[in-house]
């Protein structure tokens, strides 16, 4: 007896390989990296004196950090994918195994920077865009094309491009671009960054060898990888503590101390591991946790903020004291 073929309806076929290709998109554009980018915007902007006045422009800049750091994110994969299809972590790229072809991954990276640049021209001003093209070239060409193949020090310098977006994110909401706060997260960023990464690339080391790509743990060696962890761990806990002179934030102060020893004595203990899979595994756990520590210091340094002596709480308070002398008077 032949058993029955049930066919899926044709409705339902087309819409499981739009969502496949939206997947796909997504990817391509990096939408994990840059939803961190826009999150770090986002504080940027809410942090900015005046920003209840220009939510829209706000907004507008925040579209505009995702669609610039997804063209980013195609012209990053669009230059290297021979170096994809040699890497477990990025051989199953829609470009990297042909389920998107080069011509498309282009127009969608054209598609992606045009309307950055539309909207942000539209809505925000000459500085939030010009920091978003420098972010987006920093990125996608300068990083990509010259100092990842060429440096083991690519990151430290191919970082400062994607710590942009908090300067990008106060400017789009009518903050002066020479403010110490946002570019105190600036460069919370940019030495967060080689400590985030380079456990990863720990983790990673002998699919980067494989693909000749000189990072740190490939040219100078888990160990010298593993001090420098270290040392960008103690430099971001210093660094940290900058925008508590700018927006006099007790308690950011306090959580961004507890939170940056925590997060140095991870790294302390990662290097003093003894080279093997367990060292690999932690080292996964440590770029783990340093996603959670980055997010943790902004949010935290947005809730000291609107509850300080400056902040929200402290307003209503006010309003209600003085609704509260006319109610008597």
């Amino acid at each position: 007896m032949t058993a029955k073929v049930i066919k899926a309806p044709a409705a339902q076929v087309r819409g499981a390989a739009a969502m496949a290709m939206v997947r796909d998109l997504l990817v391509l554009a990096k939408a994990r990296v840059v939803s961190l980018l826009v999150f770090t915007g986002a504080v940027g902007a809410v942090l900015a004196p005046d920003f209840s006045r220009h939510l829209l422009a706000a907004g507008a800049g925040l579209l505009g950090i995702a669609l610039a750091g997804g063209a980013g994110g195609v012209i990053n994969q669009l230059i290297e994918p021979s170096l994809d299809q040699h890497m477990r972590r990025t051989r199953s790229r829609p470009l990297a195994v042909g389920r998107i072809s080069r011509r498309h991954a282009v127009i969608f990276a054209g598609a992606l920077f045009a309307a950055a640049v539309f909207v942000l021209l539209a809505a925000t001003n000459l500085w939030t865009l010009a920091f978003t093209l420098i972010g987006t070239l920093g990125y996608g060409v300068i990083y990509t094309v010259y100092l990842k193949p060429n440096t083991p020090w690519n990151i430290v310098w191919g970082g400062i491009g994607g710590a942009l977006p908090p300067i990008i994110g106060w400017t789009a909401a009518g903050g002066a671009p020479d403010a110490l706060l946002p570019w105190s997260l600036v460069a919370l960023v940019s030495v967060w960054t080689p400590a985030h990464f380079w456990p990863l690339a720990i983790c990673c080391r002998e699919d980067y060898a494989q693909a000749c790509i000189p990072m740190l743990p490939v040219t100078h060696g888990v160990d010298r990888t593993r001090y420098e962890i270290v040392k960008y761990a103690a430099a971001t806990l210093i660094v940290s503590l900058i925008p508590v002179i700018a927006n006099q934030n007790a308690v950011y102060a306090v959580a961004a101390t507890g939170l940056g020893l925590y997060y140095l004595g991870m790294t302390l203990k990662l290097r003093h591991m003894s080279a093997d899979a367990g060292m690999d595994h932690y080292a996964r756990r440590v770029f783990q946790a340093s996603i959670s520590y980055l997010f943790a210091l902004f949010t935290l340094l947005v809730i000291g903020h609107y509850m300080g002596p400056s902040g929200l709480v402290r307003k209503a308070g006010a309003a209600v004291l003085t609704l509260g002398r006319h109610m008597a008077g």
